[in-house]
């Protein structure tokens, strides 16, 4: 996995952007989340939300660093950067528990994937354990991703009608993140 931000071309020919979070992302999330479909914000959300308030995505926007990560893609229309999909995860403990939303017309080209990556490398990174993230039954697509990406499927204790995704980190090799401080400095160097 490289640093982020992350910049790639997915199957529709777009090119995007993978980034952290910021604070001053709120307004640009919130005009994103409410063109959400009910369906994905039911399956992001676990709950019919009508519209999303300042408050609620200043949860999303404002992350502590010490307890949470969080990323956004970015499609850039017309010199603005739209945010079109998110993922974060939550620690506790020695896990962190994980979410993530695409947006409708940007689902099938892998962002998904590409979100989930970021946090697990991210949390392999911060020396966590395992990566856990609830979904509902009926969200096949989600969790046909999770099982392609090595999670088992697992019953939920809240109910028959969310499952838990669950996958034991890799560790990272010993001096892996001093071998990539080493090579960041020295291609600085040599441009």
């Amino acid at each position: 996995m490289r640093k982020l931000p992350i910049r790639w071309k997915v199957p529709n020919g777009s090119h995007l952007i993978l980034r952290q979070m910021h604070a001053d992302d709120a307004e640009a999330v919130k005009n994103s989340l409410n063109q959400l479909s009910p369906t994905a914000r039911r399956y992001r959300f676990f709950t019919p939300v009508k519209e999303f308030t300042d408050e609620m995505v200043g949860r999303l926007v404002d992350v502590d660093p010490a307890k949470e990560f969080a990323v956004v893609v970015l499609y850039s229309e017309d010199g603005l950067e739209i945010p079109i999909a998110g993922g974060r995860f939550v620690v506790d403990g020695r896990d962190c528990e994980f979410s993530l939303v695409v947006g409708d017309d940007w689902q099938g080209q892998g962002i998904g994937r590409r979100i989930l990556r970021a946090l697990m490398y991210e949390a392999s990174r911060r020396g966590l354990k395992k990566i856990i993230g609830n979904v509902l039954t009926e969200n096949l697509a989600m969790i046909e991703l999770g099982l392609s990406m090595k999670f088992e499927l697992l019953d939920s204790e809240e109910g028959h009608s969310v499952k838990c995704l669950v996958r034991q980190l890799p560790k990272l090799p010993v001096g892996f993140l001093e071998k990539m401080v080493l090579r960041l400095r020295s291609s600085r160097l040599n441009t």
